[in-house]
C-alpha cells in the first residue's frame, strides 16, 4: 500500500463505494451538500456502473470543496473503499454506503465527538429509513450488538459507517478484499491490534437503508448475518469469503417483512439474563431458519 498523502487539505474525506446506485446515491450526496460543516471532500468510487450513477453523481461536483469520481477495475466493496482512501487528502476518512442518509448536522456532530474522545477509529449508532416497527427493531438490534461485541472484547462495526484517521488507515493497511462480508469487523479488530482507539458514538446517528431486509426478508437476512458471525468466531477469523453482492440493481423488488417473527426473536433474546442463554436462542434460531 502506498504512503500517506503529503498534504492534508481538508478535515474529512468521505469515501463512497458505488455500483448501479443512480436511485440512492444522489440522496446521500444531497445530504452531504447540506451539511452544516463544510471542510470535507467527497470521493465516489464507482464499480463501472451500468446505469446513470456517474452521470447523476457528477451533478454534485460544484457543491463540495473537492469532489472526485474514481473508476474501479473491480466490483468489490473493500477494494473500492481502499482505492478511494488512497486518494484521500483528509485528516479523517469516513466510509459510507451509497444508500445511507444523513441529518444535516452529522459531520458537525462527528467532529465534536472526535475532539471529545480523542479516538482513532469510530462507528456510530444508526436509525432505519422507515417508520416500520420491524425496521426499528432491526436497527436497535444492530446498535445493541455493537455494544455487546465491545463488552465481550470482540469489537465490530457496520461497513455502512466507519471513520478512521488517515494515518490509522495506513497502519491497518486497508480493508481485506477477500474476507467478505465481515471485512468491516476485521478492519476494526486489526485497528485495535495496531494500538488504535476504537469508539462507538451513540450520537449523531446515520440513517441505515433497510432495502436488503426488504429484499430478502428480516428472518433470512438476520439468520445469514448471525450464521456468518458465528462462523467467524468459531474459525478464529479464518472463514472463507461467502458470496455477498453489492449494487443498487439487486433491490428493485421488495419482499414482505416477517415483522412478527422478528419481534418474537428480539423479545426472547431480551428476556434472557445470561449470555449463554442469548447465544443458545440465536443458534436455535439460525438452525431453524437456515432453509428460509
Amino acid at each position: 500500500m502506498q504512503n500517506m498523502p503529503k498534504k492534508i487539505n481538508v478535515f474529512f474525506s468521505v469515501v463512497i463505494p458505488a455500483l448501479n446506485e443512480e436511485k440512492y446515491l444522489p440522496n446521500l450526496l444531497a445530504d452531504l451538500a447540506f451539511q452544516t460543516y463544510s471542510d470535507f471532500e467527497v470521493i465516489v468510487v464507482d464499480g463501472n456502473s451500468e446505469d446513470k450513477t456517474v452521470e447523476e453523481s457528477s451533478k454534485f461536483k460544484s457543491k463540495f470543496k473537492k469532489f472526485t469520481i474514481l473508476q474501479s477495475d473491480r466490483r468489490n466493496v473493500s477494494y473500492q473503499r481502499n482505492l478511494g482512501a488512497k486518494s484521500a487528502i483528509g485528516r479523517w476518512i469516513i466510509f459510507m454506503d451509497a444508500d445511507n442518509r444523513l441529518p444535516d448536522y452529522f459531520l458537525d456532530g462527528i467532529r465534536y465527538q472526535i475532539a471529545k474522545t480523542k479516538c482513532d477509529i469510530f462507528t456510530t449508532y444508526c436509525e432505519p429509513d422507515t417508520d416500520s416497527a420491524g425496521d426499528k427493531l432491526v436497527t436497535q438490534s444492530i446498535n445493541a450488538a455493537l455494544e455487546i461485541a465491545q463488552f465481550l472484547e470482540k469489537p465490530s462495526a457496520q461497513g455502512a459507517m466507519i471513520g478512521v484517521t488517515t494515518e490509522g488507515f495506513y497502519k491497518i493497511e486497508g480493508f481485506d478484499t477477500e474476507f467478505i462480508p465481515s471485512e468491516d469487523k476485521m478492519f476494526v479488530r486489526t485497528a485495535i491490534k495496531k494500538g488504535l482507539e476504537f469508539v462507538i458514538f451513540k450520537e449523531p446517528r446515520y440513517i441505515f437503508s433497510m432495502r436488503r431486509y426488504k429484499k430478502a426478508g428480516h428472518l433470512k437476512t438476520i439468520t445469514n448475518y448471525l450464521d456468518i458471525n458465528f462462523q467467524d468466531e468459531m474459525s478464529g477469523g479464518k472463514r472463507k469469503a461467502v458470496k455477498y453482492e453489492m449494487g443498487g440493481h439487486l433491490f428493485n423488488q421488495d419482499k414482505k417483512l416477517e415483522t412478527e417473527d422478528f419481534k418474537r426473536l428480539f423479545k426472547e433474546i431480551s428476556n434472557q439474563k445470561t449470555l449463554k442463554g442469548k447465544v443458545e436462542i440465536l443458534l436455535k434460531f439460525i438452525k431453524h431458519n437456515q432453509s428460509l
